[in-house]
């Protein structure tokens, strides 16, 4: 077993900190006043109010349109509210295909208004958190990823020149050229292309102008694609070959954004300086040596820049994507990477000292330094001591930020920081990214980061496959017997550990159609991965849900996951009434039968409930990606949609066969909440409609309001953390009987119980009040449990004489789901029981219509419906080949 190398040092103190200092032989020097930190700072027409700085660290939380998501906004507002001087925001992408992965943010007409908003924000928070006279210079920063570009998520990079050692896009501690290329000539932009991303970026220049950034900065570091240009020393053309062609894309650039604006908003770079990569494909780099920098070039750049009257550069080096220990020192090494070769107080000199060569060489122009973040609370005292003696002009803070995003109002208003917030160095934050998440803190904001790095480590494979190792391939399996589709668990946990990724896929979809959005959906604690035996007699279940979540991407991905359509059809059709998961499963299976099929909706999109009501949280994009790729390969003439088309007296049953359909399958499912009072009161909803606004642009407002949710199942749990994340100053959740009885699966309460929802159990309610037809509270008693009822739960009894009255201005009702409205008028001829379809082996008693889903059994599963539609797809194809 190999031993990482860890290394020793103190951040107790200074003076521990410098002797560690000077037994490394690294000369970094700390101070104990911090005030010069305090101190405004000019650039140009700049003003920044302290000489400290938020670097852009990727949050990779934008929307699917570039447009800033809510952990966008929330990072921004805490950065704001934190008190540095320079917030600089990050990667922006001008074009779309330059994205590094689909929610990185994109900046174009389409999205300028909610950059603007979130600029707005920022400046309010700013002045609220620091006082009206701070205001912070707010910097876009335009990007093109280039070899890193995924704008799909899958690796579609873009280069300047064929790289032998960043080609085989994978991090290395020493460069080498003996790896697996992963990108060819086709990858390489033209000079046409590269002309016309010049105006991409004066495009986005005047976009951000109008949402209100202060200046833009065309980045120009970490390997993407405007710092790649700067080392095309064996391109050919106008972009590469001598320094004025490979510095010609930000020359010119920086020329058109001065032209279109003047001076209306200001113009820097985050500029790489050293790539630390060997010549002549490096930049920055010795020609015989590419472990020391040549600043001879990258100076002359900044001495053209200055001159084109850029006056503020944030310094940085090297690549994360490649050679991370250069450019950000770390104590902890991402999963599977290479462990840090170097004492990271080495790394963090380098950076101090090389930045020092330019700010000295350049005493009219502001450097923004970087490294500082992993001192911890010595980053200030290093920094004050650095900007002390010339160095560096501003001390600027990234992973540091993402921890601990206060650090500078500490720093301005205690001079000192709070070891208990501060950066540790662990790299979880370039952890996530790297697993395909939203970045953050998740050591020290761990409540909104702490689940997210969970499910991205558990999407990874080699960690999944590092879980599976301990199935016991037990023989008539209880997770498979917990699984309502019946899947062969250890039979493609087993395809799995062998690398047989589609062949586990193929096991898998044998019995389940759609298996990502129920990998997400599934009650798994109570069902495969409740009867796993490591639960019982291991250390853990295994993460089924986990690996059926990644095989199924991996299949949507590859297109394993279409849909296998006969060449001939059957000549027969089929009406599937309802595009819930039943109505979706049995579409797909009779599709593949062969078989013609018409799929009728009351609602514009597919998907049932998970489209309108389910929050988007708990199945993020699973149903849409599942969807567009099971149906890819689909043609109108073996699928025919009518969407928006609701069954009612006017058109129902009878009109439908009357069209000669050869058989009918109904998933209706169970869409209508039921009422315990029947009162029509403002503010007084059921669930299924506040869940359905919530997820539309007609959502209601819940900021600041006490909200009442009544019922204790999984619908009750998405009402009550829906209100709580939308603003609601407090959320109760009323629900009659105990803990023990309470119907919502675990998962779902431990989600509501971490929201801040309050459980108020045994608590019956028993009148709404109100004034002026809006609600204001609500008559609520004590309850005891009695014998069980019909149920099999106990019975809870109300004690009314200890009645008292909780005031509330929302209540939501989730008690229960129920059939459409007037079933049998719209399904004539069908026999109906306790307001659910009667069938026998999914035949009606009407002739050529059957029946699945809730609208059968009750409420249950999504898995459960997806089963249900397979199998009556299964039963309707025999019938129409017998």
């Amino acid at each position: 077993m190999t031993t990482r190398k860890v290394w020793k040092y103190k951040l107790s103190d200074i003076k521990s900190f410098e002797q560690d200092c000077a037994r490394l032989g690294a000369g970094i020097a700390a101070i104990e006043d911090v005030s010069i930190l305090s101190e405004p700072v000019q650039a140009a027409n700049l003003r920044i109010p302290n000489s400290l700085a938020v670097n852009p660290m990727e949050g990779a939380d934008g929307l699917e349109d570039g447009s800033p998501g809510p952990l966008t906004y929330r990072r921004y507002n805490r950065f704001a509210a934190g008190g540095a001087g320079l917030l600089w925001a990050e990667a922006i992408a001008v074009t779309p295909e330059g994205r590094a992965n689909p929610r990185q943010l994109w900046l174009h007409e389409g999205t300028k208004d909610a950059f603007a908003d979130m600029v707005r924000q920022m400046r309010d928070t700013a002045a609220s958190g620091m006082g009206e006279n701070h205001k912070p210079v707010i910097v876009a920063q335009l990007t093109h990823s280039g070899r890193y570009s995924k704008p799909d998520g899958t690796a579609r990079p873009l280069i300047p020149q064929r790289d032998p050692y960043r080609d085989s896009l994978v991090p290395e501690q020493e460069p080498s050229t003996e790896k697996i290329s992963r990108v060819d000539d086709s990858c390489i932009v033209s000079d046409d292309y590269l002309d016309r991303l010049q105006l991409k970026y004066v495009q986005a220049a005047r976009l951000a102008y109008k949402a209100g950034f202060d200046a833009v900065d065309i980045k120009s570091c970490h390997g993407y694609l405007v710092n790649e240009l700067l080392a095309s020393r064996n391109r050919k053309g106008k972009y590469g070959g001598c320094l004025e062609n490979r510095a010609r894309f930000i020359l010119e650039t920086v020329d058109k954004i001065q032209a279109e604006l003047g001076d209306k908003i200001g113009i820097c770079l985050r500029l790489g300086f050293y790539d630390a990569i060997p010549y002549p494909y490096g930049w920055g780099v010795d020609k015989n040596d590419y472990t020391k920098p040549d600043l001879e070039e990258p100076l002359r750049l900044l001495e053209i820049l200055r001159d084109k009257g850029v006056r503020l550069v944030n310094f940085t080096i090297a690549n994360p994507y490649y050679n991370p220990h250069v450019g950000r020192p770390f104590n902890q090494p991402i999963k599977g990477a290479y462990a840090e070769p170097e004492h990271p107080l080495k790394g963090v000199e380098r950076l101090i000292e090389i930045a020092a060569q330019i700010q000295k060489k350049f005493p009219d122009m502001v450097l923004v330094g970087t490294g500082y973040s992993l001192l911890r609370h010595l980053m200030g005292n290093v920094g004050a001591a650095a900007k002390a003696s010339g160095k560096i002009k501003i001390i600027g803070a990234g992973r540091m930020a993402f921890a601990y995003p206060d650090f500078a109002k500490d720093l301005i208003n205690t001079g000192k920081m709070d070891q208990d917030k501060v950066c540790v160095g662990c790299s979880a934050c370039t952890q996530l990214m790297r697993d395909g998440q939203s970045a953050g803190c998740v050591v020290r904001d761990n409540k909104i980061y702490g689940p997210v790095y969970k499910r991205g480590r558990n999407s990874d494979r080699a960690n999944l496959a590092r879980l599976a190792e301990s199935c016991f391939q037990c023989q008539d399996a209880t997770c498979v017997r917990g699984c309502p589709a019946g899947i062969e668990i250890p039979a493609f946990i087993q395809a799995f550990l062998d690398g047989d990724d589609r062949g586990a896929y193929e096991i898998i979809r044998r019995a389940n159609i759609l298996p990502e959005v129920c990998a997400w959906l599934c009650p798994v604690e109570s069902q495969c991965q409740g009867g796993c035996l490591q639960r019982f007699i291991g250390d853990a279940s295994l993460p089924i849900a986990d690996i059926q979540k990644y095989l199924s991407h991996q299949a949507n991905k590859n297109g394993w996951s279409r849909l296998r359509v006969p060449q001939e059809c059957t000549g027969k059709t089929v009406a599937v009434i309802g595009a819930g998961p039943a109505g979706i499963a049995a579409v797909a299976m009779l599709i593949e039968a062969g078989h013609k099929v018409t799929l009728i909706d009351k609602n514009e999109r597919l998907g049932g409930m998970i489209e309108t009501v389910i929050p988007e949280e708990r199945q993020l994009d699973s149903f849409k990606s599942e969807m567009a790729a099971v149906f890819d390969n689909v043609s109108p003439d073996r699928l025919e949609l009518r969407l928006g088309k609701p069954l009612d007296e006017n058109f129902n049953l009878d009109d439908i066969l009357s069209e000669g359909f050869d058989a009918v399958f109904v998933g209706l499912g169970l869409p209508k909440a039921i009422s315990t009072s029947g009162l029509s009161l403002e503010g007084l909803y059921d669930a299924l409609s506040f869940l359905r606004q919530a997820k539309s642009a007609d959502s209601i407002d819940v900021k600041g309001k006490r909200v009442a949710v009544i019922g204790g199942g999984n619908t009750a749990m998405d009402a009550a953390v829906t209100a709580k994340e939308q603003g609601a100053a407090d959320v109760y959740l009323l629900y009659r009987r105990s803990f023990e009885e309470m119907p919502a699966w675990e998962a779902e309460r431990n989600r509501a119980m971490d929201c801040g929802v309050h459980f108020m159990i045994l608590t019956q309610q028993l009148e709404y009040l109100s004034a002026d037809n809006k609600v204001t509270g609500v008559k609520v008693c004590p309850a005891r449990l009695a014998e069980p009822d019909e149920s099999g739960r106990r019975r809870p009894v109300p004690v009314e004489q200890s009645a008292y009255i909780l005031d509330f201005d929302i209540v939501v009702e989730s008690i229960g789901q129920k059939s459409p409205d007037k079933l049998a008028a719209i399904l004539p001829g069908i026999e109906i029981e306790h307001g659910l379809i009667k069938t026998d082996n999914y035949q009606t008693s009407r002739e050529g219509v059957f029946a699945g889903g809730d609208l059968v059994h009750g409420a249950a599963t999504v898995v459960a419906a997806v089963a249900d539609g397979m199998k009556a797809a299964g039963v309707i194809d025999a019938e129409l080949r017998f």
